[in-house]
């Protein structure tokens, strides 16, 4: 009653509050956008503009080499004419020569600084000499400084020589020890005769601080950021200064900047950039496949964001990412304060109709609680109780179907209780430990898939047998369950109960058969194999009924041995069926005998590959190789093949006996020779 009152109301006040919310986010998206867009054109036309300069002032230069009013035999006398140059493009602050021979110059700009550098070498092998330039270009002062530098071995002429034509070189810091340190960037492109034989190169370099700085002026939304990156995501410029770009590594002792380097956008000290760059990355294309716009709502720093990407690109090589960064907030305030307050509006009518559908509904619950009641007695223990409800015809059809389950559940809580009792009394007839038998190393499992199973193993007091040897006896009958475990214990008792009597093992099978197959009628039948580890004689005796040979490996050679199979019939399957006794000679220290039945190779994963004996016998090779003990190798097989199955439960009995031959077997008794 409640839901059916409510869900009317709930689904006017949504469509209301949506519609409302809709066309409120819209409506402000689309002048975020608008917005958005006019930044980036502006960004554009700047960018352009900027790095147009560099192309013509080295197209300028070219021209000037071929009328001769540049030089690369005498830099000394390019000072004017590259000044003159400068002067004429004053957002472009540095402009560096190089000759094939070793020759170089350069006017250079830093920033913050009113006066150019003059850097020029005399000849090929001379150190590099920088003078200080008025405003007219004329050298004033003595010399400022000198410096090695071979131009052939810096990045901007081997980018122009691996070009071998016009290019952008990498974005790299221009650092100072008596200057601000600022981001820059260089046109480089060769200078060739008319062979085709490169004679120099020319740099052209620009500083992207001015544009950092024009990005600050902008305004992106009411509180937003606008930065560019390259598209391997380092940071080329940012709203925010120069400052967020650059990182010192390292530092001397007096505290002097050693190194400097750029700030990768994802390691960003400025949370917004980082996020940004990181939504960026995140695209299956990656930043190298952006192409036009990307727009994403994004959270940095806890803020909702609307993220606007374009690619900018500027001759050859110049391959950028504009940025813009404007938080949701800016925008979408009113858009929220009105779904707000229609979602105030909504729920005051969802709860006067919930109040109202909850008063209707608690006259017509009664008789249900009353079915609560009653089933959480019965989940508590109370078997015994029934009920009896007649509001209506349903109900009264409810309560008898409740009391026929309760009466059932009793059942099923009995058999429960009786297959305890024959897990516990089954698991009774397993040997409670390992015999100690001197120069054997014993360990084995027995795992059952249900309460009860079929698999069977055993330590058996043989007679002829003496104390220096292991009897082992294992079993494994067709199924699992209850059956099973009946026909297992029927084994156990026949079984044990001619032990005493001499003769071979082939003659204790064939006892056992004969009398499985009278109880049976041939209807179940089980495998089983027995076996005798004579530690004096350094002999393995066995017989078979059906079952798989052991695996014997020997870590000596490294091979497993191939014992012929020599197996019968299964038990409880013919009548007079006759075994015999198996024998292997030559056991030496070291070597691991593992007899288990089907269901350690058997078992499935989820795809229905079985564990396989060949996993088995790698498992058994490894541990074996590593010298592990009998206990570490069996718990080691079923981590094994528990990992191997995975999320598919073991559908059938596990159960393996794991005998190491130490080299104690070979020593001689001391103490019985006593």
């Amino acid at each position: 009653m409640p839901v059916v009152l409510v869900i009317p109301v709930i689904v006017v006040a949504t469509m209301l509050v949506w519609l409302s919310f809709s066309t409120g986010k819209r409506n402000a998206h689309l002048l975020a956008e608008q917005n958005t867009r006019q930044v980036h054109r502006k960004i554009v036309e700047h960018l352009t503009r900027l790095l147009d300069m560099p192309p013509a002032m080295n197209a300028l230069q070219i021209h000037m080499l071929k009328t001769g009013e540049l030089s690369l035999d005498d830099m000394e006398g390019n000072r004017e004419p590259v000044f003159a140059l400068l002067s004429i493009f004053p957002d472009v602050p540095s402009i560096v020569i190089g000759s094939e021979s070793g020759l170089s110059m350069s006017i250079i700009r830093y920033p913050g600084e009113a006066h150019y550098e003059f850097g020029f070498k005399r000849r090929p092998f001379s150190l590099m000499e920088d003078f200080t330039l008025d405003e007219d270009g004329n050298v004033i002062g003595d010399r400022v400084s000198t410096m090695e530098y071979d131009p052939r071995r810096r990045p901007w002429y081997r980018d122009a020589i691996e070009a071998d034509g016009p290019t952008w070189g990498e974005v790299y810091p221009w650092v100072r020890a008596d200057a601000p340190v600022t981001l820059g960037v260089s046109y480089v492109e060769p200078i060739k005769d008319e062979a085709g034989e490169t004679l120099g190169v020319i740099c052209t370099e620009i500083t992207l601080s001015d544009i950092s700085a024009y990005l600050a002026q902008m305004e992106v939304g009411k509180t937003g950021e606008a930065f560019i990156l390259e598209t391997n995501g380092d940071l080329v410029a940012s709203s925010l200064g120069a400052g967020t770009m650059l990182v010192e590594e390292a530092q001397d002792v007096d505290g002097s900047r050693v190194e400097v380097v750029r700030q990768p956008a994802l390691e960003s000290q400025d949370p917004w950039i980082a996020a940004a760059t990181a939504a960026l990355m995140d695209r299956p294309e990656g930043l190298a496949g952006i192409g036009g716009i990307v727009t994403r709502e994004i959270v940095a720093d806890g803020i909702p964001m609307e993220m606007v990407a374009t690619r900018y690109t500027n001759r050859e090589n110049l391959d950028w990412l504009i940025v813009t960064l404007i938080p949701v907030d800016d925008f979408m305030a009113q858009v929220h304060a009105n779904r707000d307050r229609g979602l105030w509006i909504g729920g005051l009518a969802v709860l006067l109709a919930l109040a109202l559908g909850v008063f209707l509904a608690m006259r017509m619950v009664a008789p249900f609680m009353a079915l609560v009641g009653h089933v959480r007695r019965v989940a508590g223990g109370d078997l015994d109780t029934r009920i009896d409800l007649r509001d209506n015809r349903e109900m009264a059809e409810l309560s008898q179907e409740i009391n026929v389950m309760v009466s059932d559940l009793q059942d099923r809580m009995k058999l429960r209780h009786a297959l305890s009792l024959a897990m516990e009394v089954q698991q009774s007839l397993l040997p409670n430990g390992q015999p100690d038998v001197r120069g054997l190393d014993i360990a084995a499992r027995s795992q059952y898939c249900d309460e009860t199973g079929g698999d069977y193993y055993d330590y058996l007091d043989l007679a002829g047998v003496d104390d220096n040897a292991l009897v082992v006896a294992l079993g494994d009958v067709m199924g699992h369950g209850v059956a099973a475990a009946m026909l297992m214990a029927t084994a156990r008792g026949i079984l044990r109960s001619h032990v005493r009597v001499q003769g071979s093992l082939g003659e204790l099978m064939t006892h056992v058969n004969d009398l499985l197959v009278v109880d049976t009628a041939g209807r179940r039948f089980m495998t089983m194999f027995l076996g005798v580890i004579d530690i004096k004689s350094r002999v393995l005796r066995w017989a078979s009924a059906g079952h798989d040979a052991p695996f014997i490996y020997d870590p000596n050679d490294k091979v497993f041995l191939e014992l012929e199979d020599g197996g019968g019939l299964p038990l409880g399957v013919m009548e007079g069926e006759s075994y015999d006794e198996m024998r292997f000679d030559g056991l030496t220290p070291g070597m691991i005998l593992v007899v288990g039945t089907d269901g350690l190779w058997e078992s499935q994963n989820a795809n229905d590959e079985q564990f396989g004996k060949d996993r088995l016998k790698a498992a058994i090779r490894e541990l074996a190789d590593a010298d592990a003990d009998s206990k570490t190798i069996e718990k080691e097989l079923y981590r094994r093949l528990t990992d191997f199955c995975g999320d598919r439960s073991i559908d059938d009995d596990v159960t393996y006996v794991v005998v190491k031959m130490t080299r104690e077997m070979f020593e001689p008794d001391v103490a019985a020779e006593i």
